[in-house]
Protein backbone atom coordinates (compact mmCIF):
# COMPACT_ATOMS: atom_id res chain seq x y z
CA UNK A 1 0.00 0.00 0.00
CA UNK A 2 1.72 2.71 -1.17
CA UNK A 3 -1.07 5.23 -0.36
CA UNK A 4 -0.08 5.17 3.45
CA UNK A 5 3.07 6.38 3.29
CA UNK A 6 3.62 10.32 3.32
CA UNK A 7 6.59 11.74 2.97
CA UNK A 8 6.65 15.16 5.03
CA UNK A 9 8.82 17.99 4.43
CA UNK A 10 9.27 20.88 6.67
CA UNK A 11 9.64 24.55 4.91
CA UNK A 12 11.12 27.22 6.69
CA UNK A 13 10.63 30.82 5.50
CA UNK A 14 13.28 32.71 5.70
CA UNK A 15 11.90 36.03 7.03
CA UNK A 16 11.09 34.61 10.44
CA UNK A 17 14.63 34.05 11.24
CA UNK A 18 16.54 37.16 13.29
CA UNK A 19 18.62 39.07 11.19
CA UNK A 20 22.36 38.40 12.29
CA UNK A 21 24.12 40.98 14.52
CA UNK A 22 26.16 43.94 12.54
CA UNK A 23 29.58 42.95 12.36
CA UNK A 24 31.25 45.92 10.41
CA UNK A 25 32.03 49.26 12.09
CA UNK A 26 29.20 52.41 11.89
CA UNK A 27 29.26 54.37 8.85
CA UNK A 28 31.29 57.63 9.40
CA UNK A 29 29.32 60.54 9.97
CA UNK A 30 31.56 63.51 8.14
CA UNK A 31 30.05 66.39 10.06
CA UNK A 32 30.34 64.40 13.67
CA UNK A 33 33.02 65.42 16.28
CA UNK A 34 34.00 68.58 14.55
CA UNK A 35 33.87 71.73 16.92
CA UNK A 36 33.21 74.77 14.24
CA UNK A 37 34.52 78.43 15.90
CA UNK A 38 32.67 81.13 14.33
CA UNK A 39 33.46 85.06 15.48
CA UNK A 40 34.30 88.10 13.80
CA UNK A 41 37.20 89.00 11.71
CA UNK A 42 40.66 89.69 13.87
CA UNK A 43 41.97 93.49 13.90
CA UNK A 44 45.42 94.99 15.46
CA UNK A 45 44.76 97.23 18.77
CA UNK A 46 47.55 100.10 18.95
CA UNK A 47 47.62 102.60 22.11
CA UNK A 48 49.82 105.56 22.04
CA UNK A 49 51.40 106.40 25.23
CA UNK A 50 53.97 107.98 26.44
CA UNK A 51 55.23 107.88 30.26
CA UNK A 52 58.02 109.35 31.87
CA UNK A 53 59.25 109.53 35.20
CA UNK A 54 62.43 110.53 37.53
CA UNK A 55 63.71 110.35 40.73
CA UNK A 56 66.45 111.62 42.81
CA UNK A 57 67.98 110.72 45.94
CA UNK A 58 70.34 112.01 48.07
CA UNK A 59 73.38 109.60 49.18
CA UNK A 60 73.71 109.15 52.80
CA UNK A 61 76.74 107.59 54.99
CA UNK A 62 77.46 106.67 58.35
CA UNK A 63 79.16 109.53 60.25
CA UNK A 64 79.89 107.16 63.46
CA UNK A 65 78.22 103.90 65.28
CA UNK A 66 78.12 102.89 69.07
CA UNK A 67 79.30 99.35 68.83
CA UNK A 68 79.16 96.53 71.97
CA UNK A 69 82.72 94.10 71.53
CA UNK A 70 81.42 90.71 72.34
CA UNK A 71 83.01 87.14 72.18
CA UNK A 72 81.16 84.44 70.77
CA UNK A 73 82.12 80.61 71.99
CA UNK A 74 81.68 77.55 70.13
CA UNK A 75 78.77 76.11 72.15
CA UNK A 76 77.36 71.88 71.09
CA UNK A 77 74.12 70.70 71.03
CA UNK A 78 74.44 69.04 73.79
CA UNK A 79 74.92 73.10 75.44
CA UNK A 80 78.85 72.17 76.39
CA UNK A 81 80.53 75.65 75.44
CA UNK A 82 84.25 75.26 74.34
CA UNK A 83 86.14 77.90 75.40
CA UNK A 84 89.37 77.57 72.95
CA UNK A 85 87.08 78.56 69.64
CA UNK A 86 85.85 81.87 69.78
CA UNK A 87 84.86 84.56 67.64
CA UNK A 88 85.30 88.35 68.86
CA UNK A 89 82.49 90.48 66.81
CA UNK A 90 81.17 94.08 67.65
CA UNK A 91 77.56 94.49 67.07
CA UNK A 92 76.25 98.09 67.33
CA UNK A 93 73.67 99.58 69.16
CA UNK A 94 73.27 103.08 67.73
CA UNK A 95 74.33 104.40 64.44
CA UNK A 96 74.27 107.55 63.67
CA UNK A 97 73.80 108.75 59.31
CA UNK A 98 74.18 111.88 57.58
CA UNK A 99 72.13 112.08 54.30
CA UNK A 100 72.72 114.17 50.43
CA UNK A 101 71.26 117.02 49.70
CA UNK A 102 67.05 117.21 49.78
CA UNK A 103 66.39 117.02 45.86
CA UNK A 104 65.26 120.40 44.49
CA UNK A 105 61.64 120.82 43.24
CA UNK A 106 61.58 122.62 39.65
CA UNK A 107 58.07 124.10 40.82
CA UNK A 108 58.30 127.58 41.43
CA UNK A 109 57.98 128.58 45.58
CA UNK A 110 54.44 130.84 46.04
CA UNK A 111 54.68 131.55 49.34
CA UNK A 112 56.70 131.94 52.54
CA UNK A 113 54.78 128.58 54.44
CA UNK A 114 55.81 126.86 51.04
CA UNK A 115 59.35 128.04 51.44
CA UNK A 116 59.81 127.29 55.16
CA UNK A 117 58.08 124.18 54.37
CA UNK A 118 60.62 123.23 51.75
CA UNK A 119 63.51 124.09 54.46
CA UNK A 120 62.24 121.42 56.59
CA UNK A 121 61.96 118.81 54.84
CA UNK A 122 65.33 119.58 53.28
CA UNK A 123 66.80 119.44 56.73
CA UNK A 124 65.09 116.12 57.51
CA UNK A 125 68.02 114.70 54.57
CA UNK A 126 70.85 116.20 57.44
CA UNK A 127 71.38 113.47 59.63
CA UNK A 128 69.57 111.25 61.78
CA UNK A 129 70.12 108.16 64.32
CA UNK A 130 68.70 104.80 63.92
CA UNK A 131 69.05 102.36 67.75
CA UNK A 132 69.33 98.96 67.54
CA UNK A 133 69.09 95.99 70.31
CA UNK A 134 71.87 95.49 72.66
CA UNK A 135 73.94 92.48 72.90
CA UNK A 136 72.80 90.37 75.96
CA UNK A 137 75.17 87.90 77.90
CA UNK A 138 74.71 84.26 77.36
CA UNK A 139 76.16 81.05 78.20
CA UNK A 140 78.76 81.43 75.28
CA UNK A 141 78.63 85.53 74.89
CA UNK A 142 81.04 87.29 76.98
CA UNK A 143 81.03 90.82 76.41
CA UNK A 144 84.44 92.59 76.13
CA UNK A 145 83.44 96.21 75.69
CA UNK A 146 80.24 98.74 75.93
CA UNK A 147 79.39 101.24 74.05
CA UNK A 148 82.63 102.01 72.15
CA UNK A 149 82.51 104.74 69.92
CA UNK A 150 83.31 104.46 66.29
CA UNK A 151 83.54 107.42 63.80
CA UNK A 152 83.87 107.10 60.11
CA UNK A 153 86.86 109.40 58.54
CA UNK A 154 85.42 109.21 55.30
CA UNK A 155 81.72 110.74 55.95
CA UNK A 156 81.84 114.11 54.43
CA UNK A 157 80.37 117.17 57.29
CA UNK A 158 78.58 120.47 56.60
Amino acid sequence: MAGMEVVVRPVVFPDIRPTPARLLPPQDDPKQGICEIKGTGSFVVSFSTNSSWSASYGTQKETKRRVDTARVYQQEDSGAVNKDNFVDIQVPNKIWKQGGQAPTSSVPVKSDAEKAQRERDARAYEAWVEYYKKIEEKKNIEIKKRNEIITNKDAFDK
